[in-house]
Formats: structure tokens, C-alpha cells, sequence
């Protein structure tokens, strides 16, 4: 159940992230236009055209209706417009809706560099609202068991804990920081969100406790669960002791060996023998370029797109493997890249950032269709999606999602390996 009401909320406010070839219509397709918009005043419109097109009642549909008030909420904040975000969120029928909205408006502020101040202000009002139906038995919906709303609320804790802790991080409040973070965990803290242990161990440093926070990656690289930001803090630490970063690539895949032999042996009985489906699409510079083109070699396919977080967050690590695995041909295929200028945004994305990646651009089925060649075909349930292909033109693996920068090396390596040996 608490699952189902974040992804709801998310949905609202990130439908790129649940990626889908099937086409999304009605009021679904309405919601994921409104959530495109960032003229707040054109959400505004568009909120009040859905609420009248689909006739939504106030009690019947106070769920939906909640949401598509939050979003236009998110709109206002984003503009830092705050009376109007304010008045929008007033509107918020459902608490626990109040509480999600006011959290997501915070991590937006700080993510975006916006308002580090307000963002403060709003986890703060987060939790306190949080705070205030706890524990009240009168707070739970009738359609919740006493054991499913207990245990929804302590769910609940994580994010709004969490984004206190981030936003305090923000204005340099570093003692209350650690506090709140160190509140946030409902479990061993190398077992959080990887945003958060990386906020946690630069906290302890940062409050003179350089050494749990050492043991604490140390932890989290035995996991195979770094981040880039942990990297960084663990080489630090190596370069303090030992003077200079040689053999620091080393060292961290010795505290990774057994993952890496796990992970292998955990791909073997996963292992695919598809025939990948072939395709033939333009690259960056506009020539031609088919799977068939690398029969003999293994090939790996990663499905991204400039608006997908996850996906530019994983480059880093994919450019790692690039290095890595040079006898391996990697495409990069930017999909639901819409509009008539989406070339030349995905050329202006790689040259700014100076990925060394060969980049190909998913195509239309038809000049007539919304679909497209390679989500029709490879259909993945979201991205980034990456699939590994044999020399034959087998489709051996697929996966999806990003994590941490180890993990996805751990994973790519693992895929790769058993690949090259068959």
C-alpha cells in the first residue's frame, strides 16, 4: 500500500522515469502532460481542465485530485512562487498527501539549487505535520489495518528524516544534520539509500568522526554499494594514509572481490538465449548503423535520454566500463527524445559533457506513429535499460535501473565476463 502511493505521487511528477511502450491515454495521459509543463500557470489550467473533462468528485476522487494539487504546488515552488505553493498544498485534503508534497517540494529546492533556506523551512513543516497523526489512531483510513498503517508510517519516516537531514546539510547545519540522518535510519545505515549513507559518512567527517565514517565504506564497499560521492570520500582517505591515490582502483576492487564472484555466479542462472532483436538506426553524425554490423563482437545496448536522471547518472560508471572493456562495442540509444530539435539536444548534451560514447537515436516506426523502433522492440519497463549481446547476436542479459556507481560496475562486469567465456 505505501508503495503504491509513492510510485502515485511519482508518477505526477516524474512519468519519464516508468517508461513504457504501450501507449498512455486519457486521464493518464493528461497527468503526464500537466506534469511536462513548467509555466505553473499553464498546471494550473491544465489541473482544472482534468478535474471538469473527467468530472472528479471532491470525495470519490479526493486521491487524484490531491495529487493533481500537489503537482501544481510542485510547479509554483519551482518558480518560487510560495504564496501560490502555499495555498495549493492548503488544498491537500489527505495528510499523509501534505506531507509527501511538502518533503518532494524541499528535496526539489535543495536538488536544483533553488532555495536552500526554504527547503529547510518545508522539511522542517514536513515533520512536524508527520509528527502530528503518527500516532493517532483517528489518522488512519478506513481502508487500513491497524498492523498496515503502523507499519506505513514507519515507511514513511525514511524519506521525511531524510530530506531534514539533507536540507540541514544544505545551510551547513551539519550538527543537526547528523542528528536527523542518524534518525532517519530504521536499520544498519549501510543498508540506507546510497544518497543517504554518502550524506551520513561526509557528516561524521565533518563532525570530527572521520573514522566511523571510513569504517562505514568500508562497509558499503564490501556490499558492492558505492557511489561516486563514497568513492571520493574512501580515496580521501586512502590518499591521507598513504600519501598519493596509486593503485586506489586496486584497492577498492580487492574490498569488492567476493561481490564480484557472487555476482558472477548469480548472472550464470539468469542467463538469457534470445535472439536480440536487430535494428537499424542513424548515430549522432548520421550514418547508418545496424546490430548485424557487430556479429563477432559482444555487444551492450543502454537505453537513455536526456530528461532521465538515473540514466545520467549512471554515465560515470558506463564510461568506467567503455574504458574498461575495449573489445566490447558499447551503443548508447537515446530514446524518447521528443520534438524536432531532439538531435541537436542530445549532440549539445554529449558535447557538453564530453562523454566519449557512440551514440544512436532511436527512430519512429513510422513518420505516422508514436512508437518507436527500439522501445517497441526491446520494450523495457523503464531506463536506463541495458542489454548485453553475445558475438552471435544472442540477447544474453538485461537490466534496469541505477543505483550506485559499484553496483552498476559490479553488475556490468559480472555480465560481461560470463559473455566473453561462452
Amino acid at each position: 500500500m505505501p508503495l503504491k502511493r509513492f510510485i502515485a505521487i511519482l508518477f505526477i511528477l516524474f512519468p519519464g522515469l516508468f517508461l513504457s511502450a504501450q501507449e498512455v491515454t486519457g486521464i493518464q495521459a493528461d497527468i503526464r502532460k500537466m506534469s511536462k509543463e513548467t509555466d505553473p500557470v499553464k498546471t494550473e489550467e491544465i489541473r482544472n481542465q482534468i478535474i471538469r473533462d473527467y468530472k472528479l468528485d471532491n470525495v470519490k476522487d479526493a486521491e487524484t485530485i490531491d495529487m493533481l494539487n500537489g503537482s501544481v504546488a510542485i510547479a509554483f515552488v519551482m518558480k518560487k512562487n510560495y504564496p501560490a505553493f502555499e495555498k495549493y498544498i492548503s488544498l491537500i485534503k489527505n495528510r499523509f498527501n501534505q506531507t509527501s508534497m511538502l518533503s518532494l517540494a524541499a528535496g526539489k529546492l535543495i536538488d536544483d539549487n533553488i532555495d536552500a533556506e526554504y527547503a529547510c523551512k518545508l522539511a522542517s513543516q514536513t515533520l512536524e505535520l508527520y509528527l502530528s497523526f503518527k500516532d493517532d489512531p483517528n489518522a488512519k483510513p478506513g481502508n487500513y489495518t491497524k498492523e498496515d498503517w503502523e507499519r506505513f508510517m514507519n515507511f514513511a519516516q525514511y524519506p521525511y528524516y531524510d530530506t531534514y537531514a539533507k536540507s540541514l546539510f544544505a545551510v551547513k547545519r551539519y550538527e543537526e544534520a547528523l542528528k536527523y540522518q542518524r534518525m532517519a535510519f530504521n536499520r544498519r545505515p549501510e543498508e540506507g539509500i546510497p544518497s543517504s549513507v554518502e550524506r551520513y559518512a561526509k557528516l561524521l567527517e565533518l563532525n570530527g568522526d572521520a573514522q566511523t565514517a571510513k569504517n562505514l565504506l568500508l562497509k558499503v564497499a564490501g556490499m558492492g554499494k558505492l557511489n561516486k560521492g563514497m568513492i571520493s570520500q574512501l580515496e580521501s582517505f586512502y590518499v591521507s594514509e598513504k600519501g598519493n591515490n596509486a593503485n586506489f582502483d586496486f584497492y577498492i576492487d580487492s574490498l569488492q572481490n567476493g561481490i564480484q564472484a557472487e555476482m558472477i555466479r548469480e548472472f550464470n542462472k539468469k542467463m538469457l538465449n534470445e535472439t536480440a532483436p536487430g535494428f537499424s538506426l542513424k548515430d549522432l553524425n548520421g550514418n547508418r548503423v545496424r546490430l548485424t554490423d557487430y556479429k563477432g563482437k559482444i555487444v551492450v545496448i543502454d537505453l537513455w535520454a536526456t530528461w532521465c536522471v538515473p540514466c545520467i547518472a549512471s554515465f560515470p560508471a558506463m564510461q568506467k566500463m567503455v574504458e574498461k572493456h575495449s573489445d566490447v562495442v558499447f551503443l548508447f540509444i537515446a530514446v524518447q527524445e521528443q520534438g524536432n530539435d531532439a538531435l541537436e539536444r542530445v549532440k549539445k548534451f554529449m558535447n557538453k559533457n564530453k562523454y566519449p560514447f557512440h551514440v544512436l537515436m532511436d527512430e519512429r516506426i513510422d513518420k505516422n506513429s508514436a512508437k518507436y523502433k527500439i522501445t517497441s522492440t526491446y520494450k523495457p519497463n523503464g531506463i536506463p535499460a541495458k542489454y548485453v549481446i553475445d558475438r552471435e547476436g544472442k540477447l544474453r542479459f538485461k537490466t534496469g535501473g541505477f543505483d550506485t556507481d559499484s553496483e552498476l560496475i559490479n553488475e556490468m562486469d559480472a555480465m560481461i565476463s560470463i559473455t566473453k567465456n561462452l
